[in-house]
């Protein structure tokens, strides 16, 4: 009996509204905004969906995780340079 293997469906895509307020976060990582409680006020969104845009734009290599001067985690844009 020969299986047929039919390929993985990707998710449903994302709504636009969320496209657009990943690209507002990375437009302030790109200015220099850099923890997520800064991020959250700048933007206007809570703490939440500013995480779940960061870890989106983590993964796909525009922005990376660096460990601010306060021992916390701040976000920097995946440029190749070094951690601020």
């Amino acid at each position: 009996m020969q299986q047929t293997t039919t390929p993985r469906r990707v998710g449903r895509p994302r709504p636009p509204q969320v496209i657009a307020r990943d690209e507002a976060i990375y437009q302030l990582i790109a200015q220099g905004t850099d923890s997520r409680s800064a991020l959250a006020a700048a933007s206007g969104h809570d703490r939440d969906a500013v995480y779940l845009s960061c870890k989106r734009l983590q993964a796909e290599g525009r922005i990376r995780q660096c460990l601010g001067s306060n021992g916390a985690v701040v976000w920097s844009v995946a440029d190749g340079t070094p951690c601020p």
